[in-house]
This record gives structure tokens, C-alpha cells and sequence, in this order.
């Protein structure tokens, strides 16, 4: 497993985390809008309040990988719930990726936070796995969406 040191993000981490995005976009085959980008990093990086980013940094405090994670409130779970909306590392299969879930994680239980939802598309089969092995469970829910 590489040594990486994670920690939440600051506004003054901004420019240092939009390349990752930019590299999550490509790799996921998404539009590259960097504007949307911005405004959707600058809420999670003010404050607590929507969520937070973790950042991952190399030995030289260079980044190489992000988990962007947001609120959310569920009657099911009696209370607040995080989505781990987005995790993206430039070196998979190193371990990285798991540090970066462990300490959303950490951070969610930390916060009072008592269920952590994530989504992940049906063909990304290595991420599935990583994420049972952490112990999420795939249920019978299907997620659906509508632009506002």
C-alpha cells in the first residue's frame, strides 16, 4: 500500500484538486465543464455544511487523488446520511483508493453521520469489488435523476 497522507481539503486547495476532476471526467467518459466544477468543489470546500473533499498527497504534497462527499438527510436512518458522490486516484490498484474510503468514513462517524450511500455504474466492476470488500452491500434500489 502507498503512503499517502489524506486530509480535508480548504478553499486554498481548489486549483490543486480541479486537474483530478478534469482526470475523473476523462476516465469516466463525462463532459469536461469546468465551471460546474468549480461551484460544485467551492461548496464542499467553505465549509461542513454540504459535505467536504479529502485530499490525497503524494510524498511531495503533490495530489493524486480526491473523495468528494455530500450531505444528505434519510427518514430511514433516522437522521444524516453522506453520499461518497465521487473518489478518483491517478494510481489504481496501489491502495489509495481504500484510504481515501476509510477516512470519508472515519470523518462521516466523526461528523454524527449514521449511513454512507455511494453509486457507482454497473460496468465498473473493480470498483464494485473494492467496495464490498469494504463492506458495502449493492441493494435493490435504483437511483434516478432529473436535471433542474
Amino acid at each position: 500500500m502507498v503512503n499517502v497522507t489524506i486530509r480535508r481539503a480548504t478553499p486554498s486547495d481548489l486549483e490543486r484538486i480541479i486537474p483530478l476532476c478534469i482526470d475523473y471526467c476523462a476516465a469516466d467518459n463525462r463532459e469536461v465543464n469546468e465551471p460546474k466544477i468549480r461551484s460544485g468543489l467551492a461548496g464542499l470546500l467553505d465549509s461542513d455544511v454540504n459535505g467536504f473533499i479529502l485530499i490525497a498527497c503524494d510524498e511531495h504534497d503533490l495530489p493524486i487523488g480526491y473523495a468528494a462527499v455530500s450531505t444528505g438527510w434519510s427518514l430511514e436512518v433516522g437522521g444524516a446520511d453522506y453520499v461518497l458522490d465521487e473518489i478518483f486516484v491517478q494510481q489504481r490498484g496501489e491502495g489509495i483508493g481504500r484510504q481515501l474510503i476509510d477516512a470519508a468514513e472515519d470523518r462521516c462517524a466523526e461528523l454524527g453521520f449514521r449511513r454512507i450511500f455511494l453509486e457507482t455504474e454497473r460496468p465498473n466492476n473493480r470498483a464494485r469489488s473494492l467496495y464490498a470488500r469494504l463492506g458495502f452491500v449493492e441493494d435493490d434500489s435504483v437511483w434516478m435523476s432529473k436535471d433542474l
